[in-house]
């Protein structure tokens, strides 16, 4: 019979299962891990069972130094890639909030970590979900004084990659009916 895992086991395992499901680092240091851990293993594996010095031990023994390599740079940029990831994910709560000016300045901290293409992309994305629930906001506020034909072209100006443009389908079907 096998011996059950300790207690002191369970436990850690526990706190690396929270751990990744709750904190970004943690997951990005278990991904980044994963990911290069198992060819190493597997190449691990296999050059133990290969003849020293052979090509193919050779061949192996640069792979496995390649990713060790790799792995390390990957640990290095580590902290940028959660710097990145957190900013994205804080701005796109923003922008689900309808925050939209503090999502925009939140996404100007990605040019901070060389990230400008990817800041004025979300940024764009940003001001044009502020320009569609504006554009959303203020047609509701035309239909309340009954200017339903104005309501009906502003809702048709809404931009179609918004969120807005949802509602505004939604609203659209209420003037068909």
């Amino acid at each position: 019979m096998g011996q059950k895992p300790s207690t002191i086991f369970k436990i850690i395992g526990l706190l690396v299962l929270i751990g990744a499901v709750f904190f970004m680092p943690v997951r990005e240091f278990l991904k980044v891990t994963f990911i290069l851990g198992i060819p190493f293993i597997f190449l691990l594996g296999f050059i133990l069972k290969k003849k020293k010095y052979s090509p193919v031990w050779i061949g192996s023994f640069i792979l496995l130094l390649g990713i060790g390599a790799l792995y390390i740079n990957m640990l290095t940029q580590l902290p940028e890639r959660i710097e990145n990831r957190r900013i994205v994910s804080e701005g796109g709560i923003l922008v689900a909030e309808g925050k939209y000016d503090e999502a925009i300045s939140e996404y100007r901290k990605l040019e901070a970590l060389g990230r400008q293409e990817d800041m004025k992309e979300r940024i764009a994305w940003a001001e044009n979900e502020k320009l569609g629930a504006a554009r959303l906001q203020e047609a509701r506020d035309l239909i309340k004084e009954n200017k339903t034909a104005e309501a009906k072209k502003l809702l048709d100006s809404i931009p179609e990659n918004t969120r807005a443009y949802q509602e505004a389908k939604k609203l659209r079907k209420t003037f068909e009916q």
